[in-house]
């Protein structure tokens, strides 16, 4: 992800209505992570708020598996289209989630992610602790 792309510039407060005007679509590079399929990642980050260390906006992947962790945010997701089974690795459950569902995961959360043909949702990361180091996350997956 590039994170220029992700720098809030400060200014009088907006509405930010999602998709109106269109945010760039970002490629995020999480092939560190994959362990099967292309699971290629897209993000659209319509605000950046660095005083809160808060981000929103909507992501997809298409069909892989990849292993994903909240090191240092929480993340609150809605799903747009598509299905994922998301394993907890700390203790192996496993969630199926759909268009429709929404969900929290917590801070520190370790899990693998298996999205059979594709996914999108909308998200709102809060950092543990607002700084520049934390401009990279955006939407992990989260990503």
């Amino acid at each position: 992800m590039n994170v220029q792309n992700l720098t809030h510039v400060q200014g009088p407060p907006r509405f930010i209505l999602f998709g109106a005007p269109p945010a760039p679509r970002t490629i995020k590079d999480d092939s560190a992570n994959l362990i099967s399929g292309k699971a290629e990642q897209g993000v659209w980050l319509y605000s950046d708020d660095i005083q809160t260390g808060s981000k929103f906006g909507t992501w997809e992947c298409s069909a892989g598996r990849f292993k994903a962790t909240m090191d240092g945010y929480t993340e609150f997701c809605h799903i747009l289209e598509g299905e994922a089974e998301i394993t907890n690795l700390a203790d192996r459950s496993v969630r199926n989630v759909h268009a429709g569902d929404s969900f929290v995961m917590e801070a520190g959360l370790e899990m693998e992610w298996y999205v059979p043909i594709y996914i999108k949702k909308c998200f709102v990361i809060a950092s543990l602790v607002p700084s520049p180091a934390n401009l990279a996350l955006g939407g992990q997956h989260g990503r």
